[in-house]
């Protein structure tokens, strides 16, 4: 994405020795959500950010409370698999990026998330899009 414009911002987090994560921020730094899942290599994380960014209109988020009574949010893309238990492995690809302590907050928070991968989903039809990664 070009510097100069102001939007939401996908980073890769390194995570351990060798694996990576990623984060969307807002265009002010504040965190958006992160992921779950871990990759092996910029190629492998491409293509899981590719398919959230396409799949977003049919995550399922969920609100929940944190053991520290914080509420947090997760997100799951839909199962493509009809494989017998497959459905009960299925974890979250998103989540919060930190607590919050009142539900509406939090909504927002899914909110916010979701209108950054829109955001970025617009992004990649825009004509003239240089083929920076991580798309």
């Amino acid at each position: 994405m070009s510097a100069d414009r102001r939007g939401p911002r996908l980073l890769t987090v390194p995570v351990g020795d060798r694996a990576l994560s990623w984060t969307l921020r807002a265009a002010n730094g504040r965190q958006l959500g992160v992921g779950v899942r871990t990759y092996r290599g910029e190629a492998e994380l491409a293509d899981a950010i590719r398919e959230l960014i396409i799949e977003r209109t049919a995550l399922r988020c969920t609100v929940g409370q944190s053991e520290a009574r914080l509420w947090v949010w997760a997100a799951y893309l839909p199962l493509r698999t009809t494989r017998p238990g497959a459905a009960d492995a299925a974890g979250p690809v998103a989540r919060s990026a930190r607590g919050y302590l009142r539900r509406d907050q939090c909504q927002a928070g899914v909110t916010g998330f979701l209108a950054g991968l829109q955001r970025l989903g617009q992004d990649l039809r825009r004509p003239g899009r240089d083929d920076a990664w991580p798309f």
